[in-house]
């Protein structure tokens, strides 16, 4: 069975992916205004306090993703090109994040393609951005 232990680390563990994903997504890039706008540093911000504030909570957990995944849709908005659907598939990624509180066990499994799309849509921004 999952503890509340490792809900946290679950809770935990995707906000520092996301985190430092997007740091290294950005960093440097002077191509594209989107890569340097603090709806960044906000969007990804607010998403790691909501889900290390939500260890313990899978449904709070579940409500930070999918709050991100709207927050990088609305970002991708106001992008062009690469970077948009770099954006879109980031918001994808996160928006298919959604742990089961009766089966987290299960949820912890299907996670791990998450984690993979969610590099790929991270390197593919990287390279937009540069």
């Amino acid at each position: 069975m999952f503890s509340a232990l490792s809900s946290r680390r679950i809770s935990l563990a995707f906000a520092g992916i996301a985190l430092v994903s997007m740091t290294a997504a950005c960093g440097g890039s002077t191509n594209s205004a989107i890569c340097t706008d603090t709806a960044w540093t906000k969007a990804f911000t607010e998403y790691t306090t909501a889900a290390t504030a939500s260890a313990g909570d899978l449904g709070k957990f579940n409500d930070a993703t999918a709050k991100l995944s709207a927050d990088l849709k609305a970002l991708a908005g106001t992008a062009d090109g690469e970077v948009a659907t770099a954006l879109n598939d980031l918001a994808t990624s996160f928006g298919s994040i959604k742990i089961d509180p009766n089966d987290p066990a299960a949820a912890a499994t299907a996670l791990s393609g998450v984690g993979t799309k969610m590099q790929e849509a991270t390197t593919n921004l990287a390279k937009a951005c540069s």
